[in-house]
């Protein structure tokens, strides 16, 4: 069994735990929780110069982290904080940020057994702009869940320095996605329509390119494009009073549905997949083309070649590589062998059944939740073979 089906097993066990009231103190939290945790991604909590109980720290005044975890110089490369269930606070996160201050220490988390938030604790800023990310125990997210343990708590890649770059580049995205989403929403919901301006002023010049006789009137075309955002980004359908051309992408190229807005279920022509990722919704020809992007797109946001590696580990066949840094490597027929970002290689000779079970281990490649942070939908005829 590898750590992270260790992982995944022990999260189910938990939430099981949780749900009956059976972890009340911290002390459970500790002993039922953490310790099994900790030993599931290689942490051996008996051993001392592995994992230290109430290690203390002194200068002027004395300090106890609940957990830090050495590396083999004994120096500290992670601290957790842990407080009963219900009880976690602002001073408790305070009080992780303060200890790890007080060692240097670059990686930590805080926990009640339920929820559980990843810190960057000299990463600059305010507490909240060092915290890289919060999962909640669940017994629906423990695949998702396993993969960000692994991601940032496996001893191994703590060590060797992996999780603390995995953790900064995650940050850094997430804080880029929080901007965005939060100007995407001002552009909404703004008074100053600026949204609405670009859109008009983008329309006039296509209108212009397509040779119009005559630009689109502006108070109509306004009134077009608040509809527009009103409804989704959704274009009327065909015969609906709009053109065609309105109603449809560009040839070849998925239509994009804008984040923080509905998507449109019905814009898919039969047969055709769509992929929802960090709501952002889009349309590929086939499975296919949603595999290679989906990976793609996760290289990408999710560390790189290290990404890479992950979904090796969780997609090797038992004769032949499915992901490989060349061709060759894959062992596929290379005309079913598609190029990646990075220089890697990726099989596509695979049923379309098979192509979304290996998106879903992708996702705990990803440290993110299949069907949460990301969805796809295959219609009837895209179940078939399409690779």
């Amino acid at each position: 069994m590898t750590s992270l089906q260790r992982v995944r097993e022990t999260i189910g066990k938990v939430c099981g735990h949780l749900e009956e009231d059976r972890i009340r103190s911290e002390a459970d939290v500790r002993s039922y929780i953490l310790s099994p945790l900790l030993r599931d991604l290689g942490w051996d909590p008996a051993d001392p110069g592995s994992v230290r109980r109430e290690y203390a720290v002194t200068g002027g005044k004395s300090y106890f982290f609940d957990y830090a975890l050495l590396a083999g110089s004994g120096a500290v490369a992670f601290v957790v904080e842990a407080k009963a269930p219900g009880k976690l606070d602002d001073a408790a996160r305070d009080q992780l940020l303060l200890y790890a201050m007080k060692t240097k220490t670059r990686l930590g988390l805080t926990t009640d057994g339920k929820t559980w938030s990843f810190y960057l604790p000299l990463g600059g800023g305010t507490a909240e702009e060092r915290l890289v990310r919060t999962v909640a125990f669940r017994a629906d997210n423990a695949e998702s869940t396993a993969g960000v343990f692994e991601r940032y708590l496996a001893r191994e890649r703590v060590l060797s320095g992996q999780a603390l770059q995995t953790a900064s580049d995650d940050l850094t995205s997430f804080a880029l996605h929080r901007v965005v989403r939060a100007g995407w929403a001002d552009l909404r919901s703004g008074s100053n329509d600026k949204l609405v301006k670009t859109i008009a002023a983008a329309a006039r010049t296509a209108a212009t390119r397509k040779g119009a006789t005559r630009a689109p009137a502006g108070r109509a075309l306004n009134d077009a494009v608040r509809e527009f955002i009103r409804s989704g980004f959704r274009f009327p359908d065909e015969g609906s009073g709009v053109g065609p051309e309105a109603a449809k992408p560009e040839s070849g190229q998925p239509r994009a549905v804008a984040a923080g807005l509905p998507a449109d279920r019905t814009s898919s022509a039969r047969g055709r997949v769509a992929w929802t990722y960090r709501r952002e919704r889009r349309i590929e020809k086939n499975v296919t083309e949603m595999y290679v992007a989906i990976v793609s797109r996760f290289y990408e946001d999710h560390g790189g070649s290290a990404f890479y590696a992950r979904l090796q580990e969780r997609i090797r066949g038992r004769k032949r590589e499915m992901i490989a840094e060349s061709a060759a490597g894959t062992g596929a027929p290379l005309t079913s062998v598609r190029s990646l970002p990075g220089g890697w290689h990726i099989s596509t000779n695979l049923s379309s059944k098979a192509k979304k079970r290996y998106i879903r281990r992708a996702c705990e490649a990803a440290g993110i939740g299949f069907g949460t942070d990301l969805v796809v939908e295959m219609e009837p005829r895209s179940t078939e073979d399409d690779s």
